[in-house]
């Protein structure tokens, strides 16, 4: 657990983004209002439905395989689909939030799919993760997996600060890089 802690460093920017989208958008936005560092968010958008180097707020992760759907209707048809075929884990939107375990937190299915909504929610949960787990390191490992999954943590904490540096939002410290060998 400790070993989480040496890549903080690599968390410190405050650097913009060059292009904007509506899931970027939403980040500014909710960093500001919650107090969450924007290349987290971003960082952690870009691990999660990255693709050419922008966020997809349609972007899907059905059973493991990514999706990146067209819009609102072709998402729900897939989503719908994949209920239908007894699929529990579904991650939907700019900061893929799994139904199965986020899904009562929202309205409805559309809901979790709306960019302000889905950014919003993700901000938050990274917000209570932090103050539960005691740095942004630790926030970002439990918000891809649970606390007993520390493989996996460690190689998404890993591809989290790849994306933050490749981004411009910090950098590698010799702590991180030692690390994410």
């Amino acid at each position: 657990m400790k070993r989480y802690v040496l890549v903080t460093a690599a968390f410190i920017s405050s650097a913009v983004p060059a292009a904007a989208n509506v899931c970027e958008d939403e980040m500014a936005r909710a960093s500001a209002r919650y107090g969450v560092p924007l290349g987290v968010l971003y960082a952690v958008g870009l691990t999660e439905t990255g693709r050419r180097g922008s966020l997809q707020p349609y972007a899907m992760n059905i059973a493991g395989t990514a999706y990146f759907g067209t819009g609102l209707r072709d998402v729900m048809a897939r989503f719908t689909e994949a209920r239908s075929k007894g699929v529990r884990l579904i991650d939907l939107g700019c900061m893929q939030i799994n139904h199965h375990f986020h899904g009562s937190k929202f309205s409805s299915v559309e809901a979790m799919i709306d960019p302000h909504a889905n950014v919003q929610y993700a901000t938050q949960f990274l917000q209570e993760l932090k103050k539960r787990e005691g740095s942004w390191t630790m926030a970002v490992a439990r918000y891809h997996a649970g606390p007993n999954n520390n493989a996996a943590q460690k190689q998404y904490i890993c591809r989290v600060v790849a994306n933050m540096v490749a981004t411009g939002f910090g950098q590698w410290t010799p702590a991180a890089t030692q690390f994410c060998r």
